[in-house]
């Protein structure tokens, strides 16, 4: 399943969104669900979230992986999870690129599902990738516009 989108950081610089991005402690604190993200290397990370689509929820545990950084405009990443409901695997691509008044993110990447999870159907699990990255990317924005302030 291809999941692709952008957002705005609007009066943002992009070194300081890489810097987000690019810090565990500052992504946790805006990544729905997200119970545990530890870094464990050079970027490579362990996380654990709790997810909930449609009626099957429970605990994740995997790794993020970051790879091919070229600060502060693009890196590589790969996800992979899994759970009592299922497993989920990713690979995908930020970009970030200044609009003058800010910075827009772009993100796309491949996700496949696995286990009582994949039983929900691609429109509903990509919806809800949908959701959570929206929510993270407002979150984001919200502190950097207070740390700047």
């Amino acid at each position: 399943m291809r999941i692709e989108g952008q957002f705005l950081f609007d009066e943002i610089p992009s070194e300081a969104v890489w810097a987000f991005l690019t810090d565990a402690t500052r992504i946790a604190e805006c990544l729905p669900g997200c119970e545990k993200l530890v870094k464990t290397g050079d970027g490579t990370y362990e996380m654990q979230m709790k997810i909930g689509v449609g009626a099957i929820s429970g605990t994740f545990t995997g790794g993020i992986g970051l790879h091919d950084l070229a600060p502060p405009s693009e890196y590589q990443m790969t996800v992979n999870g899994s759970g009592t409901p299922g497993f989920v695997n990713g690979e995908g691509k930020i970009q970030l690129t200044s609009n003058g008044t800010g910075t827009v993110v772009q993100y796309s990447g491949d996700v496949t599902a696995g286990g009582a999870i994949a039983s929900l159907g691609q429109r509903m699990i990509g919806g809800a990738a949908r959701m959570v990255i929206d929510q993270f990317f407002k979150c984001a924005a919200g502190k950097l516009r207070t740390n700047a302030g």
